[in-house]
């Protein structure tokens, strides 16, 4: 694959994925106070900012200063622009990170609050690539991935070196595209996103290259994303075009044997995929609001939702964006259970709790209006939380276009407690329900709460009418809902979703309804 196309899939990758519905990317106007060179457009820094056009840095580089919240603690990088990407905590709980505009690795002391960056001499100067895929080896090392030189690469904590590979092509295909990397004891795993296989290899390989064995992605589909592994070693992954449907795949490696399972139809973009204590799956859709569970004992998909995203992520000024939607990306397990998912247009980091039925999310205070239907607005945007890591309490995160790490403390008391009256509700059609939603305040709150609803039957089947759109809560206070079945509404088992949003977080549970 030659250079030209392998940007041009870049550009696609990035046009599919990273760019929310509505935006102004490629339009920033980043100011620089020494003059610019009026033939390029580029005031020379002496930074990785000089791999963008001055009118294009506050898109890619940052918008300002590091922010904090409550819950939040941002940190700026101390290079300017290097647009971190992949993020990791090792086991003595250092936070590495990709630079992905400067092939660099960096890493965080939280005990020292510092950072140190590692340069690397064999990178090009002026290149970029997306370098999703990171991990520690049992031998300490450091892996990551490089999509637009399909490389793997090595990385010596102790000497400070850097060993690149090559990750082969497949038969049949101009090139490679190694996106995400997963390390299960000493077997490492990469999706080849564009070249239709699973690379793996062993981290303690010796030799000129990296002994790659393909596991072959069976269809004919366009992409293969991420991959997780459970007790038994098969190896789980999802093959699909987009919006146009796939396969979860679970691949035996003892046997060489695939077994397929065709993914529900509203998944377009599947990209995380993780596995629970009990053997689910879990996989969010980057195209939507929802992701799903998968029971491999009764082969059966279950659809979730997070809460519509705050009008502060996507903006909306221009008043095109008629169903905004959070678009979960990737997605980890903590120690408690909990499954953790980056929600990239809606900048936040949400936490799905199956025990109690019920998801917290955290809005991320840096916001970048390039990337958003922003117009004159103020405080509007989003950071582009592209990875992100748990390490017990803490859940580590890069700001791609902010130059920025973060962390949130999830142990940190929430300021409300909701819960609903009803865990499950069965509605005839053409008639109504209604449930009452107990809000109980943890603190003394300074404004009024929103209530969120969502649903995954959609606004054809049911309707949502809470009592009061905003209420003041000084003292634990009810709201009453009313769900009302359309006439022809379609039988099925679905969630419905009741949150209260304050400030930078929203709380929800979900209840289970069946329309009859």
């Amino acid at each position: 694959m030659n250079k030209n196309t392998k940007k041009l899939l870049a550009i696609v990758f990035m046009a599919i994925f990273i760019v929310s519905t509505v935006s102004a990317a490629f339009l920033g106007g980043g100011k620089v106070a020494t003059p610019s060179n009026q033939n390029t457009g580029i005031t020379l820094t002496g930074t990785p900012a000089d791999n963008y056009p001055d009118n294009k840095r506050t898109t890619f580089c940052e918008t300002g200063p590091a922010q904090s919240s409550k819950y939040i603690t941002e940190y700026k990088i101390p290079t300017s622009c290097t647009q971190p990407l992949a993020i990791i905590a090792d086991p003595a709980g250092n936070v590495w990170f990709t630079e992905s505009n400067t092939g660099n690795l960096g890493k965080f002391d939280p005990s020292s609050k510092t950072f140190q960056e590692f340069t690397n001499e064999q990178w090009q100067k002026g290149e970029k690539s997306m370098m999703w895929g990171l991990g520690t080896a049992q031998d300490e090392n450091i892996w990551f991935t490089d999509s637009q030189h399909s490389l793997i690469w090595k990385f010596n904590p102790t000497d400070k070196s850097y060993t690149r590979f090559v990750f082969p092509k497949s038969n049949g295909t101009d090139g490679s595209f190694p996106q995400m990397l997963y390390i299960d004891g000493k077997n490492a795993y990469v999706n080849d996103f564009t070249g239709k296989k699973i690379g793996t290899f062993t981290t303690d390989h010796i030799g000129p290259d990296l002994g790659v064995t393909n596991i072959s992605s069976p269809g004919n589909y366009n992409f293969t994303s991420t991959m997780t592994t459970d007790p038994g070693g098969n190896v789980w992954y999802t093959v699909w075009k987009y919006q146009q449907g796939g396969n979860l795949v679970k691949y035996d490696p003892k046997t060489g044997n695939s077994t397929q399972y065709t993914l529900p139809q509203e998944i377009q973009a599947p990209n995380g995929i993780a596995i629970d204590s009990i053997g689910k799956l879990w996989i969010m859709d980057t195209a939507s609001s929802i992701f799903f569970d998968f029971d491999p004992n009764s082969n059966q998909f279950t659809k979730h939702l997070t809460s519509p995203p705050p009008i502060s992520s996507y903006g909306n000024a221009s008043g095109l964006i008629k169903t905004p939607i959070s678009r979960p990306y990737w997605n980890h397990f903590d120690d408690k259970g909990r499954l953790w998912f980056n929600e990239q247009v809606a900048n936040s980091l949400g936490v799905y709790d199956s025990s109690t039925q019920s998801l917290v999310e955290y809005l991320v205070p840096s916001k970048n209006p390039n990337w958003s239907d922003c117009g004159t607005l103020q405080d509007c945007g989003v950071a582009q939380v592209l990875d992100f890591t748990v390490d017990h309490n803490k859940v580590w995160f890069a700001e791609w276009v902010e130059n920025n790490i973060g962390v949130l403390d999830s142990s940190i008391a929430l300021p409300i407690e909701v819960n609903a009256s009803d865990t499950s509700i069965t509605i005839q059609r053409g008639q109504n329900v209604t449930v009452s939603f107990n809000i109980n305040p943890q603190e003394q709150l300074t404004s009024p709460v929103s209530i969120i609803t969502s649903n995954t039957a959609g606004a054809q089947n049911i309707s949502v009418i809470p009592q009061d759109a905003l209420v003041t809560v000084d003292k634990s206070k009810t709201v009453k809902v009313t769900i009302l079945a359309d006439n022809f509404a379609s039988a099925g088992t679905y969630q419905l979703l009741l949150g209260v949003r304050y400030h930078d977080i929203t709380v929800s549970k979900y209840i289970t309804v069946t329309l009859e």
